[in-house]
């Protein structure tokens, strides 16, 4: 019952107060929210009870709380609904935020071994080496066209290859009905849904048998094309698709014409700087595993040379 009346609401109404959805509950429902309130706050009590309040962390203990309304100790209101909704939608943007920086440093990490593993190699050598690894990376730019996510280039192929429909009987209507009621029966495409619908552009490009090809790369292009089809569609930044935002995107002028998708094996991730700011991270963090490793080895010994000492004062006394 509650679930029926929340997604006949559009986000907006709940952040801008409008909802009635939460007034308009039956006692059946109050009871519902009641509980949920007291199964939210429940988590809090014994962190209340058992922390120094001298030792605790106010800030970082209440963020985890930041979705409740302070004032209302009792019932999971209106209020709570959208601070619980503002506070989701926060954490997933950061989410793909730390997912890029993640996979930053990894291309970082990758281009730091490479390096280090060229100036480990005699001149010959490296030379080879450097040869192979440019054409291993020409090799992996040697692709089919990519689609734009969501322009009806991308769509029909899905339509086509991966639902094994007619390509001149494209329907996006019924595109979405497939796609969006297929897995969870919520007349929306949520971010999930919407990854999977690149899988066919993505093969293009990454074949997990290529030593050219890297998966981790693969899965941040696929978050890219997932932020460019909502940055492009999901007109209520609600982080899922309706049928009605999916078919205004169709009208749009891109929608037949779009550009060709640029992979990232034409932008660069990080700048030079960056790189050099990694690497100089690196060696603090070399230097610091070396210096704990000395402190252990020598606390280590001071261990040991105390046990001798023990050890003698014992055999002294027993004599």
């Amino acid at each position: 019952h509650l679930a029926t009346k929340l997604r006949r609401k559009d986000i907006n109404e709940y952040s801008s107060g409008a909802s009635s959805s939460i007034s308009e509950l039956d006692d059946a429902d109050k009871e519902v929210r009641n509980l949920t309130a007291k199964s939210f706050r429940s988590l809090a009590c014994p962190y209340f009870d058992a922390i120094n309040p001298q030792q605790m962390d106010h800030a970082s203990l209440l963020k985890q709380f930041e979705h409740l309304d302070p004032h209302n100790q009792n019932t999971f209101e209106a209020k709570d609904l959208e601070l619980l909704i503002s506070t989701a939608t926060k954490d997933l943007e950061n989410y793909d935020a730390e997912r890029h920086e993640e996979f930053k440093r990894y291309e970082m990490l990758k281009e730091h071994e490479r390096r280090e593993y060229l100036r480990s190699l005699d001149q010959e050598k490296r030379e080879q080496e450097e040869k192979r690894l440019q054409e291993l990376k020409e090799k992996h730019r040697q692709h089919p066209k990519v689609n734009a996510p969501g322009s009806v280039a991308q769509l029909q192929e899905v339509w086509e290859e991966t639902d094994g429909l007619d390509p001149l009987e494209f329907n996006p209507k019924t595109f979405f009905k497939l796609h969006g009621l297929d897995t969870n029966d919520d007349k929306v495409l949520d971010e999930q849904e919407l990854e999977a619908l690149f899988t066919k552009e993505l093969e293009k490009v990454y074949d997990p048998k290529n030593e050219e090809d890297d998966m981790m790369e693969m899965e941040e292009e696929r978050l890219r094309m997932r932020e460019y089809f909502m940055k492009n569609v999901d007109a209520n930044k609600d982080r899922v698709v309706s049928l009605e935002e999916f078919l205004k995107s169709t009208e749009k002028k891109d929608f037949n014409n779009p550009t060709e998708w640029e992979t990232l094996d034409t932008k660069q991730v990080y700048t030079e700087e960056e790189l050099q700011r990694f690497e100089a991270e690196l060696r603090d963090k070399e230097e610091e595993l070396r210096r704990k490793k000395e402190k252990l080895h020598q606390e280590q010994e001071l261990l040991q040379e105390r046990g001798r000492a023990l050890e003698a004062q014992r055999r002294e006394y027993q004599q």
